[in-house]
C-alpha cells in the first residue's frame, strides 16, 4: 500500500513539476511587448511601434490588421529574408530597427485603417508573443442649424458630420423628432436631427445639443428670434388688404366719372 501511493505521489509531484516548468515559461513570454495606442486625423500619418522588451531568438515577426473578427497580416519581417509589406503597399512602410524594435508608418489613413493591430515576435522555442497597438482615426466636427417659424411652430434642422458618428439631443426635448444618418464616400457620418414644437414650448430658447469624442457643442436659435416671429404683425395679409381696398376705391371713382359724363352729354 505505501508503495502504491508512493508511485502515486511520485507521478503527480512530476506532473506538477512539469506544469510549473510550462507555466514558468509561458508567463516569461506573455506581457514582454510593449506597445502603445494612437489617435490620428483622417488623412494624416501616424507610426505604431512594438518592442519585446527580452532578449530571445526571434526568427519572424507579423503585424495583423484585426477586421471584423478576420485577421489580415499587413506585414512581415523574418531574420534570413528582412521585411516585406503584404497589403497597403502604397501606403504602409515597415521599419525595423532591430527584429525586437519594429513599427509600422501609415499615410494618408482613411477610416479602414480604424481598429486594433496585432505584432506577434515568433520566438525559438517557446512560441509567439503578441502585442497589441489600437489606431483611433478622427475626423473633426463640423456642424450647423438652420430653421423656421410657421404657423406659431418652430421647425429647426441640426446637421453634424465627423468621426466616430456625432450624436444629437435637443433642450427642450419636446416636440416631434426625427433623425437621419448618411454615410459620406470618405466614411465619415453626417447625423441630421430635426424638430417641430410650438413656440410656445421653446420661449426660452431652443438648443441643438452635439456630442463628439467627449466633447460637447451647443448650438441655440437665439430667444430674439422666436419672440420677434412669434409677436410679429402679419404685414403681408395687411398690404395686400391695403392694396385690394385702394383699387376697389380706384375703380369706383372711375366709374362714377364715367356716369357723370355721360350724364352731362344728355
Amino acid at each position: 500500500m505505501f508503495k502504491i501511493m508512493k508511485g502515486i505521489y511520485t507521478t503527480w509531484t512530476l506532473q506538477d513539476l512539469a506544469l510549473c516548468i510550462i507555466a514558468i515559461v509561458f508567463c516569461s513570454t506573455q506581457g514582454a511587448v510593449k506597445t502603445d495606442n494612437q489617435d490620428v486625423e483622417l488623412g494624416g500619418n501616424v507610426t505604431l511601434r512594438c518592442t519585446l522588451l527580452q532578449q530571445s531568438n526571434i526568427y519572424q515577426v507579423t503585424w495583423t490588421k484585426k477586421k471584423n473578427g478576420n485577421d489580415e497580416n499587413i506585414a512581415t519581417y523574418k531574420t534570413n529574408t528582412g521585411p516585406t509589406v503584404l497589403k497597403y503597399k502604397d501606403r504602409i512602410n515597415f521599419t525595423v530597427w532591430s527584429p525586437q524594435d519594429i513599427a509600422i508608418n501609415l499615410w494618408n489613413v482613411s477610416i479602414e485603417d480604424n481598429g486594433c493591430y496585432e505584432c506577434s515576435f515568433f520566438l525559438y522555442p517557446v512560441g509567439p508573443d503578441i502585442g497589441q497597438s489600437c489606431l483611433s482615426v478622427y475626423d473633426d466636427l463640423k456642424t450647423s442649424i438652420d430653421y423656421n417659424i410657421s404657423d406659431n411652430h418652430l421647425h429647426a434642422n441640426c446637421l453634424a458630420t465627423g468621426f466616430p458618428r456625432p450624436n444629437i439631443s435637443w433642450f427642450p426635448s419636446g416636440g416631434e423628432k426625427k433623425e437621419k444618418n448618411i454615410t459620406n464616400p470618405n466614411g465619415t457620418l453626417s447625423v441630421i436631427s430635426n424638430i417641430f414644437v410650438s413656440v410656445s414650448n421653446v420661449e426660452q430658447g431652443l438648443t441643438c445639443h452635439i456630442s463628439h469624442r467627449g466633447k460637447m457643442k451647443s448650438i441655440k436659435v437665439p430667444v430674439k428670434e422666436i419672440d420677434q416671429t412669434k409677436k410679429s404683425f402679419p404685414v403681408m395679409p395687411v398690404v395686400l388688404a391695403l392694396i385690394l381696398v385702394i383699387l376697389v376705391i380706384v375703380v369706383g371713382v372711375c366709374c362714377w366719372r364715367r356716369q357723370r359724363k355721360k350724364h352731362r352729354g344728355f
